[in-house]
């Protein structure tokens, strides 16, 4: 095969993003009471950029844009403008804006869980992606023949061009689906202080914990849904998972 190092490398990424981004999603389609978590916000973004002005920008973001101007310091007016964006289906704009908000009232629960919503789809986007790049890769003679992918023989066979593209496009995607769920995890650290008690709230950010690899913070989170909620089926699978970490943790302090 022609990635064997990268696919090393992103195994983890692809065996829990199942647990995140399919068990997840499916316990937070429930009642979480966030209106940012089912926002899939992409694009591009660039609040007083030339696009500003286009025609292509409706009333809303136009009027939302010269309040931001007006009063740079006001949350309320950002908060507008994201969400003017959002009509517009700008939603990576509405992203950005919603970020601007956060500079200035650290602790709006709506505007977090908007742009963790945003970093989460990111990340989902780019694990996708690299998958699908790792697919494109053409079967090599050295696969045919069996070669090990550590043989010199095989490494010069996989040394073409168009191999080469797909695996600096692979890495690229990797590193920022990396990136979004170090970003997803930040924000939702943050919402889980916020929100002690909510555990739709505690049982994400135990997941993207775990994704991410602090066993320690995963197992508290995990441990809080089962206080929380210990007849819903979340605690369930908080259980198994507090079991499996603490096993391994336990485990890599023997060796």
């Amino acid at each position: 095969m022609f990635f064997p190092r990268l696919r090393r490398q992103a195994k983890w990424v692809f065996v829990l993003l199942v647990f995140v981004f399919a068990g997840g999603f499916v316990f937070f389609g429930v009642g979480s009471g966030s209106t940012g978590l089912g926002d899939l916000l992409r694009g591009n973004f660039n609040v007083f950029g030339s696009n500003n002005g286009s025609s292509t920008s409706s009333s809303a973001v136009k009027s939302a844009l010269k309040k931001t101007k007006a009063n740079p310091k006001d949350p309320n007016a950002w908060n507008a403008l994201a969400t003017a964006y959002q009509s517009d289906g700008k939603l990576a704009n509405a992203n950005k804006a919603y970020e601007h908000v956060l500079k200035l009232r650290p602790n709006d629960i709506s505007a977090l869980q908007s742009v963790a919503g945003y970093y989460k789809t990111r990340a989902q986007d780019k694990a996708n992606e690299a998958q699908a790049l790792q697919a494109q890769a053409p079967v090599s003679i050295g696969t045919i023949l069996g070669l090990s992918g550590t043989s010199r023989f095989a490494q010069s066979l996989a040394n073409d061009t168009t191999t080469q593209d797909l695996t600096q496009k692979v890495q690229a995607a990797i590193t920022e689906e990396s990136t979004a769920l170090q970003k997803d995890t930040q924000l939702y650290k943050r919402l889980a202080k916020l929100q002690p008690d909510d555990v739709n709230t505690q049982f994400h950010y135990a997941q993207l914990a775990d994704l991410t690899g602090d066993s320690t913070a995963a197992i508290a989170a995990y441990k809080k849904v089962v206080k929380l909620a210990p007849s819903d089926p979340s605690a369930q699978q908080a259980e198994q998972r507090i079991a499996a970490l603490s096993a391994a943790t336990s485990a890599s302090k023997h060796r």
